[in-house]
């Protein structure tokens, strides 16, 4: 049986956003006061780390373009796994990403996006767990919309970041 086509509805546009957001992160405003806290307050050592962790980050890049050349079937990693390990390992990884490690990524920015809020709002403890919840459930009922609308939110997103990361960049100079 030949799979069916998939429709191709993202611009090249959505696709370079999505690769930028996905790269930036928004761990990208959590992660910077751990990694110098760890550091012992010591700016080159935490920009070492830095460098490493980047340098780390585009090794595993390479190897996903790697496999992307081998392997044009869609599915990410997923099928990397079925290919390599069979179709009971992919299964396992595809419900762990599921329901553990997509999910858990997901409640942790959506906490850490209402502790950013609590910069501007005064929040109690049961109103930022009530907005964190209000955040996932509007983006899934954004993504159950339909790729289009995900795309849109994305770039938004993506949008954001960038600007926010620019602008405390020219503040910091």
């Amino acid at each position: 049986m030949v799979p069916p086509e998939l429709r191709r509805t993202l611009t090249s546009r959505d696709l370079t956003l999505l690769v930028i957001g996905s790269v930036i992160g928004s761990g990208i405003f959590i992660v910077p006061s751990v990694v110098l806290r760890q550091a012992g307050g010591h700016v080159p050592t935490a920009m070492l780390v830095w460098l490493i962790g980047g340098g780390l980050s585009l090794l595993g890049a390479l190897s996903y373009a790697e496999l992307s050349g081998m392997d044009r079937r869609a599915g990410g990693l997923y099928a990397y796994v079925q290919e390599a390990f069979g179709t009971f390992p992919a299964f396992l990884y595809g419900w762990t990403l599921f329901f553990v490690i997509g999910s858990g990524t997901v409640a942790t920015l959506a906490v850490a996006t209402t502790d950013y809020m609590g910069q501007f709002v005064t929040l109690s403890p049961f109103a930022a767990k009530v907005v964190a919840v209000a955040l996932v459930a509007v983006t899934a009922v954004i993504n159950v919309l339909g790729l289009r609308e995900s795309a849109s939110l994305q770039n938004l997103s993506t949008w954001i970041k960038t600007g926010a990361i620019v602008l405390m960049s020219v503040l910091l100079l």
